[in-house]
């Protein structure tokens, strides 16, 4: 069931003429050398945590262009030798055998949060690694762990639900409470004695109502609406 597949952010192959050259490459590696620097010898702690911050932003943006030229090139030994040249600057990329797309691990973002919990990019720099370990996990059905378990999806729901506690004029808060339902969700499918199960299915059921209601024609509703019919159509344990 393709019920969040519009939502996984997986470049549509086009006509445009996408290329990863030395040209483009070429600046972004300049700024990240000078990010991991600044990021562990900058003058002041927010220095160094603004640093790291684009150092993750920046780390992101060369992987989206390696994704990218994937999909209109297939793989390519440039694209595996910056995996390698990123590896130099203690930078984890790597290669999802199973639709050949390359992953950032948000490693600068999970160390922002950690050092600036109280910075001024703390709510993206959470959100981004929410995102990654959402996206990280889900299939095309949206009842399926990938790369996951119960207890990591249980961390990631209590992420979640403290991101919305904690940033609730977030930007994102729209994707944060779709991610949670669609994990109460989850947690329903795979939880393993029934009284946990009934827990997560009211959780869910209310989660995804809400979604659906309060962001009517976004795709986050129309996965929510598919989800839930799937829900209510669930056989009772």
């Amino acid at each position: 069931m393709l019920v969040v597949a519009l939502l996984l952010g997986i470049p549509v192959p086009s006509d445009a003429h996408v290329v990863l050259d030395a040209d483009v490459v070429r600046p972004i590696l300049i700024d990240l050398a000078k990010y991991v620097s600044e990021s562990q010898n900058g003058v002041s702690g927010e220095a160094r945590g603004e640093a790291l911050y684009l150092l993750g932003e920046k780390v992101q943006l060369l992987v989206d262009l390696m994704n990218l030229d994937a999909t209109s090139h297939g793989t390519s030994l440039y694209a595996d030798l910056l995996v390698r040249r990123l590896s130099e600057y203690g930078i984890r990329v790597t290669r999802a055998e199973a639709n050949a797309r390359y992953v950032y691990d948000q490693a600068a973002f999970q160390e922002y949060v950690r050092r600036e919990p109280r910075g001024r990019r703390v709510a993206e720099a959470k959100f981004r690694v929410i995102a990654h370990a959402f996206y990280g996990s889900v299939g095309s059905d949206p009842a399926e762990l990938v790369n996951s378990d119960v207890d990591q999806l249980r961390r990631a729901v209590g992420r979640e639900e403290a991101f919305l506690k904690e940033h609730p004029r977030s930007e994102n808060l729209k994707e944060v409470r779709f991610f949670l339902a669609m994990d109460y969700y989850r947690l329903f499918r795979h939880s393993p004695d029934r009284a946990t199960a009934m827990k997560y299915e009211r959780l869910a059921s209310r989660a995804l109502r809400e979604i659906a209601q309060e962001y009517p024609g976004t795709a986050e509703a129309r996965a929510a609406e598919v989800t839930l019919e799937a829900l209510i159509a669930e056989p009772r344990r």
